[in-house]
């Protein structure tokens, strides 16, 4: 088979996907689902998304660069199955050239179908209801559906993918309103307990009581499906968590409710400056960001109709940034 790393050069990845896929193991035996509809249509992808899906399956033959790399993405997959996220962090998968083919824009997500049977086999043998099983991974149809919306194009090969490659291989699981990812907490000399990272899914308003009611849930049933990992507490990055919201939210909207369950950590330095405005961009508003910082002819673009879309233009025509930070909340009882 291709080297994965030859294979994103030729197929125009820029230079930082290049390093990533260089050295990568393709998965073992590589095969696409036969039940590849049934299984899409169990992940919640609508109908006119799996038809496109199923018309640029990737074949070894015809496109064998995209082929290499779905095997080594598969081959990630299978290789961290079960694994929780280390406290090194996990990258997004890298998005793939504009100019990709049709096989390209889906490539992802027949990498994360291709580990759908093991997943399933994995959530039954833990106890994990159905129900669990459905909705997390259900998040493959609502990021087709956010794809189509936001680049105007069908698959999911221009969204960084980092959500559900966690969740294809039993790290991330949705529980009612939030998803949570099972993380390693480490300080410097290995493992030292187990967080869950709370995430909020573009899906819908942020209800404090449903909000409250996920956490519940997810820890009393984490330490009955993963009895080796106890858990010390909660960890959420979000741009929800970003204190300078407080300046054009009511003091009981329920992003700042949400905000107060956190002791929020200090400010880092960003990797850019404009890092926590494009992550807002595209997961609060639902808009496309740009490569680099927002110009005015981008804020002119924005909608007005609601107060996050005036306060995220007010706030950059002000010159100022908005942050992804991070928020802590330890368990009063931790389960030991």
């Amino acid at each position: 088979m291709m080297d994965a790393g030859e294979a994103a050069e030729r197929l125009g990845f820029s230079a930082e996907g290049c390093v990533r896929f260089a050295g990568m193991t393709a998965a073992n035996g590589l095969e696409m689902p036969e039940n590849a509809a049934e299984l899409l249509e169990y992940c919640g992808v609508a109908e006119r998304d799996r038809r496109e899906m199923l018309a640029a399956r990737p074949d070894p033959e015809a496109e064998p660069e995209w082929w290499a790399l779905t095997a080594a993405l598969a081959g990630g997959l299978e290789r961290d199955l079960e694994k929780p996220l280390p406290a090194t962090g996990h990258q997004a998968w890298p998005v793939v050239p504009g100019s990709s083919t049709e096989v390209g824009m889906w490539a992802w997500a027949w990498a994360l179908l291709a580990s759908l049977p093991r997943l399933l086999e994995v959530h039954a043998r833990r106890g994990v209801p159905e129900t669990v099983t459905k909705a997390t991974v259900g998040a493959l149809g609502g990021v087709m559906g956010s794809h189509r919306e936001i680049y105007g194009r069908a698959g999911v090969g221009l969204m960084p993918l980092w959500g559900p490659p966690l969740r294809f291989r039993g790290a991330d699981f949705e529980i009612g309103r939030h998803s949570f990812t099972r993380t390693q907490l480490g300080l410097g000399d290995g493992v030292a307990g187990h967080l869950l990272m709370v995430h909020v899914p573009p899906t819908g308003p942020l209800d404090a009581t449903v909000s409250e009611q996920s956490i519940a849930a997810a820890v009393r049933l984490f330490p009955q499906w993963y009895p080796d990992e106890p858990l010390f507490g909660l960890v959420c990055p979000s741009w929800l968590l970003d204190p300078q919201l407080a300046e054009y939210l009511p003091e009981d909207s329920n992003i700042l409710t949400f905000q107060r369950r956190f002791t929020i950590l200090p400010l880092l330095p960003p990797s850019t400056p404009y890092e926590g405005d494009h992550e807002l961009m595209r997961l609060a508003l639902q808009l496309n960001p740009p490569p680099g910082a927002l110009t005015a002819e981008d804020l002119a673009r924005v909608p007005q109709d609601t107060t996050l879309q005036r306060a995220f233009v007010s706030h950059l025509s002000a010159g100022r940034h908005f942050h992804l930070r991070i928020g802590l909340r330890i368990l009063s009882n931790p389960v030991e």
